[in-house]
């Protein structure tokens, strides 16, 4: 299961302007199997929807079938779910 670690001191929502607006994001770190984390931006609709401090991983909700049926992430939105969640795999 994928794990998603959002840490103390990178865990605030931050902008960016962009040519059509305001977009909101929030720092967090990719555990993918390497001997450090990965650190990647996770997409928000408001600095309100920024999650705290702790580990997640994604909800099913951010997958789809892409134009030619490959399984794709949406990159808009990344909905996170607590790590320790009923479902979600203590094991990283």
């Amino acid at each position: 299961m994928l794990k998603i670690s959002i840490i103390d001191g990178h865990h605030q929502a931050l902008s960016r302007t962009t040519k059509t607006g305001v977009r909101y994001y929030q720092e967090a770190y990719a555990h993918l199997g390497g001997a450090f984390p990965q650190k990647i931006e996770v997409p928000l609709q408001a600095p309100a929807d920024a999650s705290p401090i702790g580990d997640y991983s994604l909800d099913i909700s951010n997958f789809q079938a892409g134009k030619y049926k490959n399984l794709e992430l949406n990159p808009f939105e990344l909905k996170l779910i607590p790590f320790n969640a009923k479902g979600v795999s203590k094991a990283a």
